[in-house]
């Protein structure tokens, strides 16, 4: 009797339990993806890398040329940012590069700042990424590979970084970026800034969230896909200083504290 009731409770559970497809099974969970993770450790020293997506798609040229849009960048969160002394990493695509050039060329200039390739045309290398266009997996180097001409043509230096439109790939396109010689960049934290004209949900998001290691996502447009990035700056960089976090680059978040590790690999 025993041995009828584990058997039953055995076909219960298999029948109950999720079973994950090769898909599902293959895909990386990229809002929260980094090259790196806290570890069982304490962390050390309270550092914060602000991360700033620079998006492009041909939607969007297409609003910004026939004037629905009067710009696809916000100069006053670099301004900003220049002012307070805070460095960044900003994740650029090859369409919006070609748009604003010279702007390329002047933060390419600015140690504060540094430089990721976010592909060309801010098309998904997934299907269903908030609604983006998906990139064909045979254009996926191509894409990879025009956005990283652009921006080292116009920044004199060669990207080492590669952020996903969307945070969305499966492990197959990262293989391919990283054989492509460039390292792959999510976020633990995202702002909330895109297309959200509540200031202070954004902001009480990133105060309540923030923490020592913790890449934060925000966006360089301004006008409707990013109302309110610069307000929720001028509150939360001041707060978090007052919390003694230290603000650096992505690239210099694990070199400063040797603490934060890659993640083991999936």
């Amino acid at each position: 009797m025993k041995k009828m009731v584990n058997l039953l409770i055995l076909l219960i559970m298999l029948v109950i339990s999720p079973v994950k497809t090769a898909t599902q099974a293959s895909l990386v969970q990229n809002v929260n993806h980094t090259d790196f993770v806290k570890p069982q450790n304490p962390v050390t020293k309270k550092l914060i890398a602000l991360t700033f997506d620079a998006d492009m798609t041909t939607g969007m040229q297409k609003g910004l040329n026939s004037g629905k849009d009067k710009s696809l960048y916000n100069a006053e969160i670099i301004k900003f940012l220049r002012q307070e002394k805070i460095p960044a990493t900003l994740f650029i695509t090859g369409l919006w590069a070609k748009e604003y050039p010279f702007v390329i060329k002047d933060l390419a200039s600015d140690s504060l700042f540094e430089i990721g390739n976010h592909s060309y045309s801010h098309r998904a290398f997934t299907k269903s990424c908030f609604k983006l266009g998906t990139l064909a997996n045979k254009d996926k180097e191509a894409d990879v590979l025009k956005a990283q001409e652009i921006l080292t043509k116009l920044s004199g230096k060669s990207p080492k970084l590669f952020r996903f439109p969307g945070g969305c790939a499966n492990s197959e396109d990262k293989e391919l970026v990283e054989k492509l010689g460039l390292k792959v960049v999510g976020w633990t934290l995202a702002s909330g800034d895109a297309f959200n004209s509540n200031t202070k949900a954004i902001i009480d998001n990133v105060e309540k969230n923030a923490k020592a290691g913790s890449v934060i996502v925000f966006h360089l447009s301004g006008g409707r896909y990013a109302p309110k990035t610069l307000d929720v700056l001028k509150v939360i960089i001041p707060e978090l200083k007052k919390r003694n976090f230290e603000f650096v680059t992505f690239s210099n978040l694990s070199i400063k504290d040797p603490n934060l590790k890659k993640a083991p690999k999936k």
